[in-house]
């Protein structure tokens, strides 16, 4: 009978690795309900606020700045708004690519603006998860941090085929189709280590994150008088068309659950159901819109000026950005004597090697040696 590890729930869902592509992380959110006590860190992306003395006004220089600001009204200094009404708070962000600008004062003018970020990067998203995201982060300003999860988002990264690479060199078991580098310690090697004993199995921390980067996209820029050099045609494929490059592009966080498990002693393998928990923030943060912003507040690049529309919503009219959560199941069987059997394989290679014409005399047949060279291949 196959082994089922489906008939064999762990108490509690054991943590059996975890990766992370978070560079500088340094905000906390946590997920009680699939991981309680584990600190979950995210980047600068997370944050959100009302930084209108983030910018200036491009004609003014940064002296005459300071000086409106220091004859402000003690309640426009306390909030951290510029004086002398809303004009000076539409202007250039300055990092250190230089200083980038407004497309827009007010929510009313920036939602549209973000929204065209859908028709150039999710237009093949049939299931309209994309639209539902940007829904829930636009619908109000100032809200708690939330969690965004979708039935249709969990089935599109289920059969990414960045995904499967993933989930099968995480188990890195040799029956898998991907796996990580040799010497590299998985789930699998992980476990062996403990014996088979999911519970003294020392968690792996060290895997890499995936993406949702496959495809491409590319403007053909036609010049003209009117328009500049804008893309006056656009060819997106794959990712950067089902709109999982817009949602999410490169995931922050993994944790990988175990939630069933079994050792069958006798048979030689385990049975084992393994959670994959996928983190990323539906948010930009400083370096997003220096690499990527508008070069100039009349910009005919929709998409630059899209990403510097969500970064004012988030940044200067506190629109709080998600957490994405995508959740893919897998089951393995797997075996547990294929290392032992590797090494006695390579040991009968050299046995092989210097007894084979003592084989092919006593035997007098090229058959036996044809078929153990095959074997011990």
């Amino acid at each position: 009978m196959a082994l089922d590890p489906t008939r064999y729930p762990l108490p509690m869902p054991k943590l059996v690795a975890t990766s992370t592509a978070v560079i500088n992380p340094a905000n906390v959110y946590q997920d009680s309900e699939n991981l309680p006590g584990e600190t979950v860190l995210y980047g600068g992306d997370l944050t959100h606020g009302k930084k209108y003395h983030r910018f200036r006004r491009q004609v003014f220089s940064s002296s005459a700045i300071n000086a409106m600001r220091n004859s402000a009204p003690s309640e426009a200094a306390a909030m951290g708004l510029a004086p002398y009404g809303h004009d000076l708070l539409s202007g250039e962000k300055c990092g250190k690519s230089g200083c980038k600008p407004s497309v827009g004062t007010t929510p009313e003018i920036l939602k549209p603006k973000m929204r065209r970020l859908l028709d150039i990067f999710a237009r093949g998203d049939t299931a309209r998860m994309a639209t539902r995201l940007f829904d829930k982060f636009l619908e109000a300003p100032d809200r708690p941090l939330r969690y965004f999860d979708d039935p249709a988002l969990d089935a599109a990264a289920a059969l990414h085929q960045n995904i499967i690479f993933f989930c099968d060199a995480a188990l890195s078991a040799p029956n898998v189709k991907y796996k990580s580098n040799s010497g590299s310690i998985r789930i699998h090697q992980a476990l062996e280590n403990a014996g088979w004993d999911v519970d003294k199995l020392v968690t792996p921390r060290d895997l890499g994150a995936p993406a949702f980067n496959t495809g491409s996209w590319y403007c053909e820029a036609i010049p003209n008088k009117a328009l500049g050099h804008a893309c006056s045609l656009r060819y997106h494929a794959g990712d950067y068309n089902n709109g999982l490059g817009l949602m999410v592009n490169g995931i922050q966080r993994v944790y990988v659950l175990a939630t069933h498990y079994h050792y069958d002693h006798a048979a030689k393998q385990y049975g084992i159901v393994l959670k994959y928990l996928f983190y990323d923030v539906f948010g930009l943060d400083d370096t997003d819109l220096e690499r990527f912003g508008a070069e100039k507040s009349d910009s005919k690049d929709e998409a630059a000026v899209g990403i510097t529309a969500w970064w004012q919503l988030q940044h200067e009219h506190g629109y709080t950005p998600l957490v994405t959560r995508m959740k893919v199941v897998k089951l393995y069987v797997a075996e547990t004597h294929w290392k032992s059997f590797t090494s006695a394989r390579k040991g009968a290679r050299r046995l092989y090697a210097r007894t084979r014409p003592v084989f092919v005399y006593v035997v007098g047949s090229h058959h036996l040696c044809r078929a153990l060279r095959y074997l011990l291949s």
